[in-house]
């Protein structure tokens, strides 16, 4: 009965801190998993859960200290519980300590464990002490454990039952928040306090006001973070947030090839076998060291062990496990499955955005674009680090955990657990406190890449306006300040590996003296042992590191995937209907049917637009900027869907119809092309890749530009330049043209198409687009309106609607909006003098004029045989009371 109840001691005492310690663990792991957070911090309950449990480790420690200074009857076990548990309530405190929004039931868990185990040890204790110590120890003993225990029941009352005051000031949530202005310490209501927010000291108050603008990195990773927290939030925990992710097992796991996944399986199990080697070749090390020194003992002529035989073996292990043996392997082995990740991922990246409709490429910027095909490698990357470096250096540590106590005791596999936990733990803390030193040096470097890339990009602007000397200053300021941040951010990280290494020290140091003392006092182990020891100690590092840093990393790599992801879970607005058939053109019949359309959904472009157009018709839209022109035709050409409404073309509505079938009867110039940084006849062909070379030579020539390019320095295998930046305006949009020509579209629509060439030009190229458009129904958007006149028809579009319908001459006629912005494009203001307007009369004589417009007063004199006299007598009557004449635009035609 004693010896089945001795048993039992010692299990509860070894199971015991475990069971705390695990338990723990656990907890805070589901709560960071599953994002439980305390909503609200009770600074008042925190700190006094935090004296408690202090105390609570004191009185462990205190009779770890009372058992070594009487040592009657202490058994390894007792120790080591004491010491175990006074470890676990450290780590509690320390943790509780540097968290603002701790979960309360993982600390009363562990109280509550507590008290369930220390009454029933204690008890098993008192009536089992074989080796009665004095008095004395029993009475402090106990005085011990009953100050431990009502501190145990004090915190978790208050872990339980503590609620703070609704009064207080220090009340959570933005319901309690005031919605009014705080006022200043003067009584003025200059520092407005926003609702939700915490109010700020007047410190405070000042570094906010002072704060440095947000850069353009900083507003990039801030919206990435907040997108990746929203994501997270709505998830509810970790694992349903990681399931967002599974659209991209396809690109990262080779589904349709068997070969590949072979190979996949194949890496684990080298990594398996690679933590087997981290177990043998320090086991093999100490068998090397113990051949060794048997057979230069004298005492002993015959060996078990051929010492020559175990050193092959122990080489063999080391080459193994280097870069020469299963690493080679490993790699070789892995290179084709990272290869077709690689591929499928940055594959899979651009096909889907270059899949994406105009809504997305107008509002997203290339850089966000690039970035994310870019950071598609942070998803391998990833999955790499949880499958072939987390699994394996947690095998590693867990492996360790058991070889070690099993071969040199419990204390040993105490001190290893103790090390690795708090070495953990301190790496996460200093990773955490350097996280704004961390910022600080990322923005200034930003900062000085900023200066010296706009510096030298613009150095023309930089000469012209002779502020050479302010961007140098300007440069070597942002170094400086770099330099200073990098300067703090590497000596926090000095610290930090210092630290983390003092941890490591003491650890190898305690379980060397564990080592030397069974060596040399108890004579359980011998000296090869102690070899093992410090060899294994050393293979722990890595591991150590890997988990004090794979909080960082894998926050990094989500980032970075969190831009690929809300890209790849984007969806096109503009898509095909299911089953779809072929556009089929007939004729060129357009019609808009009572057009809606917004942008986004809260300011309307267009606005019942409805129209007729005739096949082989030109139509003209001209009005302000911003009135919708360009809507039209991005909505022909199905760039955007209508909002309400309809738009067929030969009786088929544009959203029934394969778009790329639509698209391909359909000619674009736009107001800015852009050209590939390639020659210009492979932009020219870009419109029709199957074109012959003449093909592409006669529709320069249409254009225009043939000439022009035969006097490059290459001629048409002359490269243009990103966007075509080295052509001029007219060249760049004359390529355009030539481009739309080759085509040979259904439909053609010409958005500006000659804002950038000269007059002469212009006649050259509206002579070219009048072949284009012959037979084929032609958008034209101008502003220009000389450009235009010979245009079937004229829509003058105002505020997204169809304000004037008609051709040239009757829009000139009717005097709306058309005539009016005529007559401020084609009249000349003349000087406000009598000489002057006696000239425009006179020169409107001499042009024999149709019409004269008088803008202020809308005069129109029709008949053809309008004299000079005709002309005096309508500019006598425009003179103002003071006797001088107003402004008189003539328009003689």
């Amino acid at each position: 009965m004693v010896v089945s109840l001795l048993g039992l001691l010692e299990g509860l005492r070894y199971a015991f801190p475990a069971l705390l310690f695990v338990f723990f663990l656990s907890c805070l792991a589901h709560a960071s998993c599953t994002l439980q957070k305390q909503t609200a911090v009770h600074s008042h309950r925190r700190a006094i859960v935090l004296y408690l449990l202090l105390v609570i480790a004191v009185t462990y420690a205190a009779q770890c200290i009372l058992s070594l200074a009487y040592w009657y009857g202490v058994k390894q076990d007792r120790m080591l519980s004491l010491l175990a548990c006074a470890l676990v309530y450290a780590l509690e405190l320390a943790i509780l300590s540097d968290s603002q929004d701790p979960v309360w039931y993982s600390y009363a868990g562990s109280l509550g464990i507590t008290l369930t185990f220390e009454p029933l040890h204690t008890a098993l204790s008192l009536r089992l002490r074989t080796n009665p110590s004095p008095e004395s120890f029993l009475v402090v003993d106990l005085l011990i454990f009953a100050a431990r225990l009502a501190c145990l029941v004090a915190a978790l009352i208050f872990c339980f039952s503590w609620h703070e005051p609704e009064s207080s000031g220090s009340q959570d949530g933005n319901e309690h928040q005031s919605l009014l202005r705080s006022k200043a310490a003067d009584g003025s209501e200059d520092a407005l306090i926003a609702y939700g927010a915490t109010e700020t000291n007047s410190d405070e108050a000042t570094k906010l006001t002072t704060k440095d603008p947000e850069s353009d990195w900083e507003r990039s990773q801030r919206l990435v973070e907040e997108q990746r927290d929203k994501r997270l939030k709505d998830s509810g925990n970790w694992f349903t947030y990681a399931q967002s992710f599974k659209l991209f097992v396809p690109y990262i796991w080779p589904v349709n090839n068997r070969r590949l996944q072979i190979h996949a399986v194949l890496v684990g199990l080298c990594m398996l076998v690679n933590n087997g080697l981290n177990v043998l070749i320090p086991n093999q090390l100490g068998v090397v060291t113990k051949t060794l020194t048997e057979s230069t003992n004298p005492d002993n002529h015959i060996t078990s062990l051929n010492p020559w035989i175990q050193v092959l073996i122990f080489a063999g292990l080391k080459l193994c496990a280097s870069e020469a043996g299963l690493s080679l392997l490993r790699q070789r082995l892995w290179l084709p499955v990272e290869q077709y990740s690689e591929r499928a991922m940055v594959e899979a990246a651009h096909s889907h955005i270059i899949n994406l409709d105009a809504h997305f490429h107008d509002t997203k910027s290339l850089s966000d674009m690039l970035m994310a095909i870019q950071h598609g490698e942070s998803i391998t990357k990833m999955l790499d680090t949880m499958c072939f470096a987390l699994l394996p250096n947690l095998i590693d540590l867990g492996v360790a955990f058991i070889y070690l106590t099993a071969k040199f005791g419990a204390w040993e596999g105490l001190i290893t657990i103790s090390t690795a936990t708090f070495f953990i733990y301190l790496s996460t803390a200093a990773i955490a406190r350097s996280r704004a030193t961390r910022q600080a040096y990322s923005k200034a470097w930003y900062e000085e890449w900023y200066i010296m890339n706009s510096g030298l990009s613009g150095w023309t602007t930089v000469a012209s306006f002779n502020q050479v000397e302010y961007e140098t200053n300007r440069f070597s300021a942002a170094v400086q300040d770099r330099i200073s941040k990098s300067k703090a951010y590497i000596l926090n990280v000095f610290q930090s590996q210092a630290l983390q290494y003092l941890v490591l020290s003491a650890g190898l140091l305690a379980g060397l003296f564990l080592a030397v003392w069974k060596v040399t006092q108890e004579h359980s182990i011998d000296a090869s042992d102690f070899v093992v020891l410090l060899t294994y100690w050393s293979q722990l590092v890595a591991p150590l590191n890997f988990f004090a840093g794979l909080g960082k990393s894998v926050n990094r790599d989500l980032i970075d995937a969190e831009r690929l992801l809300e890209i790849m879970e984007t969806k096109p607005k503009v898509v095909n209907k299911p089953n779809v058939s072929a556009f089929h053109f007939k004729s060129g019949h357009v019609e808009f049917k009572d057009v809606h359309f917004s942008y986004d959904k809260k300011k309307e472009i267009l606005r019942g637009v409805s129209f007729d157009v005739l096949p082989g018709q030109t139509i003209a839209l001209v009005g302000h900027t911003g009135a919708g022109k360009s809507s039209i035709l991005k909505l022909l050409n199905r760039f955007y869907d209508v909002t309400e409404g309809q738009i067929k073309i030969d009786g088929q509505d544009v959203r029934d119809v394969d778009l790329h079938s639509l698209r391909a009867h359909i000619g674009v110039v736009p107001q800015n092309p852009v050209l590939f940084n390639d020659s210009v006849l492979d932009n020219v062909r870009y419109a029709r890749l199957d074109a012959s070379d003449e093909e592409v030579y006669n529709a320069c020539k249409a254009a225009a530009i043939h000439d022009h390019i035969i006097g490059f320095s290459d001629g048409y295998n002359t490269r243009v330049g990103e966007r075509g930046m080295k052509l001029s305006g007219g060249e760049l949009q004359r390529v355009a043209i030539a481009r739309a020509i080759l085509k040979q579209p259904s439909i053609v629509l010409l958005d500006e198409a000659t804002s950038a060439v000269d007059t002469e030009t212009e006649s050259k190229i509206q002579e070219a687009l009048r072949r284009l458009g012959r037979n084929r129904t032609t958008f034209i958007v101008a502003h220009r309106l000389s450009t235009i006149i010979n245009a079937d028809r004229i829509l003058v579009v105002n505020n997204g609607e169809i304000l004037e319908d008609g051709t040239h001459e009757g829009l000139i006629s009717a005097g709306g909006k058309y005539a009016d912005l005529w007559s401020k494009q084609i009249f000349t203001t003349p000087k406000d003098t009598q000489e002057d307007d006696d000239s425009a009369l006179e020169d409107c004589h001499s042009k024999s004029t149709n019409n004269l417009v008088v803008s202020e007063t809308r005069l129109e004199l029709t008949q053809a045989d309008n004299n000079a006299h005709n002309c005096d007598e309508e500019a006598a009557q425009m003179k103002t009371p003071s006797g001088r004449k107003n402004e008189v635009r003539i328009y003689c035609q």
